[in-house]
């Protein structure tokens, strides 16, 4: 026998079993490198919606937030342009102003007040959004066109006002842009205002006489109101209304108060009463 033969067939299995071992390490690092490159697709992740921010000053609209003053720019309450208001145009993240005793800026001449005088008056209630406003043409008295000034909404004085879900003007449950900020609104708050300087000369004198003027004016109110609903039934009572309300101004006399409008808002009691006829 050829003592060769044996040993070359050992070499030749061991050699077989050495070249399979070397091509399952290198299959094995080619696949440890394939998952370090990140070949293999990983699990998406969920984006968080935005939160509101806590620090309202990186907001754009708030960076621009300056302090808005009271004025008076022709604005009146009543269609005889007698009983003025003044107003305010809080920016967007600005709180709205609270009344009270406030300073104004008479921007037009009104009663005792001349154009650019300052005082410091009482602010006494603030204008319903839907109630109307007035405005001197010549030597009328019209409508004021402010369709395109959003109005602030009623009791929202120390918060900010914004639009909600819905996008109705709010000063709560503000919905949140996705930079993360509130959706803040700029909007123009009309106020009533108590100034000796103005009742003295456009209510003709203090006292009862005064407060019929103000009771003739309400009673004008309560006529176009009822013009404005036109046949609903709601429009009826509030015409009943106006009616009696000027049947009692003209049996109060140029001294009397007419106490007896009390009973005319009782009977319009949860109704959109004019603001001018509130006070009585």
């Amino acid at each position: 026998m050829n003592p060769a033969r044996p040993f070359s067939l050992r070499s030749v299995l061991s050699l077989s079993a050495l070249a399979a071992l070397v091509f399952t390490s290198a299959c094995k690092e080619k696949t440890t490198e394939a998952f370090d490159a990140g070949l293999v697709p990983t699990a998406p992740t969920q984006t968080a919606s935005a939160a509101p921010l806590t620090d309202f000053s990186q907001c754009v609209g708030c960076q621009l937030a300056t302090q808005q003053n009271w004025t008076f720019q022709g604005i009146f309450r009543d269609d005889a342009c007698t009983d003025p208001v003044v107003q305010q145009a809080p920016s967007a993240c600005s709180a709205v102003p609270g009344l009270g005793s406030a300073s104004v800026t008479y921007v037009e001449e009104v009663g005792g007040r001349k154009a650019g005088e300052m005082a410091t008056v009482e602010l006494t209630e603030q204008i319903a959004p839907t109630a109307a406003r007035y405005r001197k043409s010549g030597t009328k008295c019209v409508r004021a066109d402010e369709s395109a000034v959003d109005l602030t909404p009623m009791g929202c004085a120390g918060q900010k006002v914004c639009r909600d879900a819905s996008g109705t003007l709010a000063c709560t449950n503000c919905r949140t842009l996705q930079n993360g900020c509130p959706d803040f609104e700029e909007t123009r708050i009309y106020a009533a205002v108590n100034d000796p300087a103005i009742k003295k000369t456009a209510g003709g004198g203090g006292g009862g006489g005064g407060n019929l003027a103000r009771l003739r004016q309400c009673c004008t109110a309560l006529g176009a109101e009822a013009k404005r609903l036109g046949s609903s039934p709601e429009a009826g009572m509030i015409a009943t209304a106006a009616t009696q309300c000027t049947a009692l101004v003209n049996a109060a006399g140029p001294s009397g108060n007419a106490p007896e409008l009390g009973a005319i808002r009782a009977a319009l009691a949860g109704r959109n009463v004019p603001a001018i006829c509130a006070g009585f």
